[in-house]
Order: structure tokens, then sequence, then C-alpha cells
């Protein structure tokens, strides 16, 4: 067998070493790491096609498997290796996500700035527990990761303890501990999957409430929903109820007496959430007989369904004409009458309020959504299309009945 053991010259970026022209190839062309094979199933995102969420998630999901994988498996000869890697995982789990929450905070308005870059975890934590985010359950949730971060800090406040064997100045790592129990650990590794996942949904989240304006110094929207719905209603105000629901509140959410009036002002001027005290709002265009007029002319078009039909869709053969003409009849009819009452401007009104209630949109984005609602019924110059479109939604009643009474119309009945 011949061999050849000369330098490979070639145009390829890699580093190579040499060929064995016989059974075995001691040298490859691709790339060890992402070359990419004729069967794409386990091909993994990454880079562009990536996320950021796929970091912070990934180390936490690595470390449960790691020890999963020790304790299933009864690997007892890996434990003192594969302890470090797991441990390593979660702070780095802890790290990204409290560095992903401030960087959101800050994006959103929410921080006025971030945190110096490092790698301490304990300081992170700190400085958004210092800032107090005007969010109840936010904070609960900052509360509940700190015996996490409290323990790892203690071990490798700089993410090289759990990395190095020894330090940046040349002291053994973890000198203080001897011994960690992997069972143990893969129990703590659940319970901190949870609380990482909830605060960082619940960071989300907050950002997206942020944009209402919907909150005051000390409550989020959140908070302020919860409170009405400890309140009585608006006319019960001043009564022996209202006094004891405020001691509640105030303590339950660490209020002043001027923070609690700041919270009632904004729940008072807020549609969405007067609704929750007993306060009706208005519409801008349309009125409640508009409203129970449109749901009868969509009721012509969508009469109840014959049960006795059972479950499933029935296909006949043969189209049956005469009822076909018959629906286009009732169709037109229906069409005419709703253009013929309603102007463009009130029924872009119902449109948007039946598609604030399908994307379940905060209701205080309501005057937005119709003024560009109304933009776009003039740019497409097609009222009797629009009405086609929305007449023709199978599910216009339920969802135009939930907009109304999240907008404010909270006694409404169809």
């Amino acid at each position: 067998m011949r061999r050849y053991e000369g330098p490979v010259e070639c145009n390829s970026a890699y580093q190579f070493g040499y060929f064995n022209f016989g059974d075995r190839v001691l040298m490859s062309l691709r790339d060890p790491f992402f070359d990419l094979p004729p069967n794409s199933e386990w091909n993994a995102c990454i880079g562009r096609q990536g996320d950021e969420e796929n970091y912070v998630d990934g180390y936490i999901e690595a470390a449960i498997e790691l020890s999963s994988a020790v304790l299933e498996k009864s690997m007892y000869e890996k434990r003192d290796t594969l302890v470090l890697p797991i441990l390593y995982n979660a702070r780095h789990a802890i790290e990204l996500t409290l560095k992903l929450v401030i960087a959101k905070f800050v994006e959103a308005g929410i921080l006025n700035k971030g945190h110096p870059q490092n790698h301490d975890i304990s300081s992170h934590w700190q400085f958004i527990d210092d800032n107090a985010i005007p969010d109840e359950l936010f904070r609960n949730l900052l509360f509940g990761l700190s015996p996490y971060v409290r323990s790892l800090s203690q071990i490798d406040n700089d993410g090289q303890q759990l990395r190095f064997h020894r330090d940046r100045d040349g002291r053994r790592s973890m000198e203080e501990k001897a011994l960690a129990n992997i069972a143990v650990i893969a129990e703590s590794l659940k319970e901190l999957q949870k609380v990482l996942h909830d605060l960082k949904h619940r960071a989300y989240s907050l950002c997206d409430e942020w944009r209402t304006g919907t909150r005051t110094n000390y409550c989020s929207r959140r908070d302020l929903v919860e409170i009405a719905k400890v309140l009585p209603e608006r006319r019960e105000w001043g009564s022996e109820a209202f006094a004891e629901c405020k001691k509640i509140i105030i303590e339950r959410f660490d209020l002043s007496s001027r923070q609690f009036n700041l919270a009632l002002k904004k729940i008072e001027g807020t549609r969405g959430l007067s609704r929750l005290i007993g306060l009706e709002s208005q519409l801008v265009h349309l009125t409640d007989s508009q409203a129970k007029f449109l749901i009868v002319e969509w009721e012509k078009l969508h009469p109840p369904r014959d049960t006795n039909f059972g479950v499933g869709f029935d296909y006949p053969n043969d189209r049956d004409w005469e009822k076909i003409q018959e629906r286009l009849g009732k169709e037109a009819v229906v069409l005419s009458n709703i253009i013929s009452e309603l102007s463009e401007d009130e029924f872009a009104d119902a449109k948007t309020i039946y598609y604030l209630a399908r994307d379940r949109a905060y209701p205080e984005l309501y005057e937005k959504r119709l003024e560009l609602k109304k933009a776009e019924f003039n740019a497409r110059g097609d009222y009797r299309r629009e009405v086609h479109d929305l007449m023709g939604k199978t599910n216009f009643r339920h969802l135009f009945v939930e907009g109304l009474r999240q907008l404010g119309r909270i006694n409404f009945s169809a």
C-alpha cells in the first residue's frame, strides 16, 4: 500500500496535517464542529438563526440533563468531573438571565441605565433589587432567585472558580468546600429552572405593559389590576368596606396613603381598569344601539347551527344552488343595511373592538388602534369589502361583546 506523507497544498483556510491514502484518512477537509451532513435531522440553529433565549435556557437545560444522566445511569465514576460543569452551567444561566432582564428593562425605560459588565451574579441581582422594580410579582420572583444567587456567588463570585482549578491569584478554587451532592443539586436545578423561566417571562410581560402608561411610580399595571379587584365599586368608596380594603392593599403593596391615592386615581382614569370598579366608559364613535344592530345583522347570516348532524363537516355531492342564491341575497341585504346605518368611522370602531379582543390587546391601546383602522379604511377605499370581511367572521359575536366589555361597556348585553 502506497503512502503519501508529504504536506498537502490547497486553498482551504483550514490547517491540514497529512493524508494516508490507505484504509484511513488522517486528515479531513471538513470542519470538525460545523460541517453539515446531508441528513439535517440534528441541525441546530445558532448564530444569525439563533436567539438570545437559547443561551439563557440552554445552560440550565444542560445542567439538568447532565445531573439527571449521572443519577439515572449511576455514573459514580463521573461524579467528581461532571459536578463542575453542572454547577457552572447553573451559575451561567443565572448570570445570563439577570443580564437579559436588565437589558430588557433599560430598553423599555423601566431602568435608566444598566449594570457594569462583569460576571458578578450577586451584584447583578443586588442592582435589580436596589432599583425596586414597581411590580409585586417581579419582586417576589427576584426574591425567590436569591438563595441560588447567594449559594453560587459564595463559591464563585466572578465566574472563575467553577472553570479553573486555580483563580487569578493562584489560589485553589473553592478551597472552603469539600463535597457537593449531585442528587441535591439535581433537585435544586429543577426549582431554579422554574424561577428563571418565571422571572424572565414576567420581565417580558412587564416591558409590554409599560408601554400602556398604566402605572404609578410604585405599582405596575398588573398591580393596579390586582388592587382594583380588591376594591369595592366606586360608589362604595368611603364606606367601612373601602377602609378595610385600603388597609389590606397598603400592607400588601407596601404603599403610603399618598401612593394609594395615586393608584386609585390611575384606576379611575384608565379604560379597562375603571370597569373593574363599576365605571363605564364611552366608545369613540359606536353607540350601544349600533353595536346591538350589528349583532342582529350578523345573526341573519349565522343562524344557530343544527346540532342533529353530529360532529364534523358535511360535503354533499350536489350543490344546493337555491340555498346559495338565498345566502347571497341575505348577504347583500345585510351589507346594504349596515352601510346605510353606520358611517365608515362607526364601522371602523366596531372592527377595532373585534380585533382588540381577538388579539388580546390592552384596552388602553383602543384609541390608537382605532386611528390606525380608520387610516386603513381610508387607504383601501372599499367600505363594502370591510363590512363583508367582518360579518363573515363566525366568532364575531363572541369577540365583539368581549371587546365591548373590556372597553368599559360593562353592562352591555347583546
